[in-house]
């Protein structure tokens, strides 16, 4: 488990609370990474392997190790620059397949790999996730379409508030971004239940003031907390 039971229970409080204020209905859902995000060790490694040896041998030519006189050669000398550029392709090549290992292992590592990975990327996984989950939890078949989902990616660092087509009517997508602040806030500081609970509360109250709950009530989606793998990339 991402969080314990006693974070999942203190959620899922947090949640039926607010939704006893409101008609809106919230889910969390929670991943320790939005992806797997292999493709990244594998585009550094390629840029590496493709790189590095180019501009080795844009040193060397500077240097002046490739110099050498263009007149007075013999077959001999025909034949064994011929050996020799040979050797220095088949070198080249095993060079290449060296560092796309090297490098391709090194970003492997998940440490690495996050620092390495763009915030671009990290920020449009995270979002996918997010709708991913709005629909699969079925936010979006509420009866007033007042669904409200709370997605946070842990190791990504990152977060989303996604809400039905009832509420964004009424309510414009930056009024979520405080709750997004509250729930970073824990996550990076390692207490994400404490974040999730923030967001929590603040949703809620985004909701009880736009969708006030009236005198039938019913609680349309599940309180508790749901914890997903990465997916694939």
């Amino acid at each position: 488990m991402l969080l314990n039971r006693d974070d999942h229970d203190r959620i899922e409080r947090a949640v039926a609370a607010a939704e006893a204020t409101t008609r809106g209905e919230i889910v969390c859902s929670v991943t320790d990474e939005a992806a797997t995000y292999a493709e990244v060790p594998l585009a550094w490694a390629a840029t590496g392997a493709l790189a590095l040896p180019l501009l080795a041998l844009a040193i060397a030519r500077a240097a002046g190790h490739f110099d050498y006189a263009l007149g007075g050669w013999s077959a001999a000398h025909v034949a064994a620059m011929h050996a020799a550029v040979l050797t220095a392709l088949a070198g080249y090549a095993l060079l290449q397949c060296l560092l796309f290992a090297s490098i391709f292992a090194l970003v492997s590592l998940p440490p690495i790999r996050r620092a390495l990975t763009p915030p671009a990327l990290k920020r449009t996984r995270v979002r996918e996730r997010a709708l991913e989950q709005f629909f699969a939890r079925g936010l979006d078949k509420t009866r007033e379409h007042t669904g409200v989902l709370i997605f946070v990616s842990l190791k990504d660092r990152r977060a989303e508030v996604l809400a039905d087509s009832g509420i964004n009517a009424k309510v414009g997508a930056a009024a979520w971004d405080r709750a997004i602040e509250d729930l970073l806030s824990g996550v990076k500081v390692g207490e994400p239940c404490r974040g999730l609970v923030a967001a929590i509360e603040r949703c809620g109250r985004l909701l009880a003031e736009h969708f006030p709950a009236g005198p039938e009530n019913p609680n349309e989606l599940p309180n508790a907390l749901i914890e997903t793998p990465p997916t694939r990339s």
